[in-house]
């Protein structure tokens, strides 16, 4: 009989450790500056996690709902395995497309097969991979960014006219790719929240 895999170690024990490594990373700066620059204006606030697993996160919601639309809202979380998962509700469905381009090439085509192909990209560019599932009309995605470092994505009703539900969970090989893993996240997150890419910023 095969023998049962046992679960990778966390990469951190407690959660005070996993705050401190955000910190001195400058993530969590990087996360609140995108916020304090979004547009529209978003509002964030931390997420209560009950017990003594090392779990982090923080909740956003806009400030007010856009025309005709319910208020845009999500979460950012951060497990003992150093994934960094971006949850977002009633986003505009071109902000996230826009931030997943950010990470790598997002060929149109792939999303809608009337759309005009993309501009090839070289070799060296990261280059998502998607699957459809035709049930619900949603995306699965994979994409390498950096080395020891795995993207993932699921996008619900990608519509560039309409708004979506989606996530992007961004997961480090090792403890040693945390920083790398975690700059790429927040650097996703400010181009969806503002439109824009982020300034560089010291930790």
């Amino acid at each position: 009989m095969p023998q049962p895999v046992s679960p990778a170690p966390h990469l951190f024990t407690t959660r005070q450790a996993l705050e401190n490594e955000l910190i001195t990373t400058g993530t969590l700066k990087a996360l609140h500056a995108a916020v304090h620059a979004s547009t529209p204006r978003l509002t964030s606030y931390p997420r209560p996690f009950p017990g003594d697993e090392p779990v982090t996160g923080s909740n956003f919601t806009e400030d007010v709902p856009h025309k005709g639309q319910a208020r845009t809202r999500g979460s950012i979380i951060v497990t003992p395995d150093g994934h960094l998962t971006v949850r977002a509700y009633t986003i505009p469905a071109h902000r996230w497309l826009t931030a997943l381009r950010h990470l790598g090439a997002l060929d149109s085509h792939a999303l809608r097969p009337t759309a005009p192909a993309a501009t090839p990209t070289g070799p060296a560019t990261p280059t998502w991979s998607l699957t459809p599932k035709l049930k619900d009309r949603s995306y699965c995605g994979h994409l390498q960014p950096a080395d020891h470092v795995q993207a993932t994505t699921l996008t619900n009703l990608p519509d560039t006219l309409g708004d979506t539900t989606a996530q992007l969970t961004i997961a480090p090989d090792h403890r040693a790719a945390c920083p790398t893993a975690w700059q790429l996240a927040a650097a996703f997150f400010h181009v969806l929240v503002t439109g824009a890419p982020a300034h560089p910023q010291q930790p």
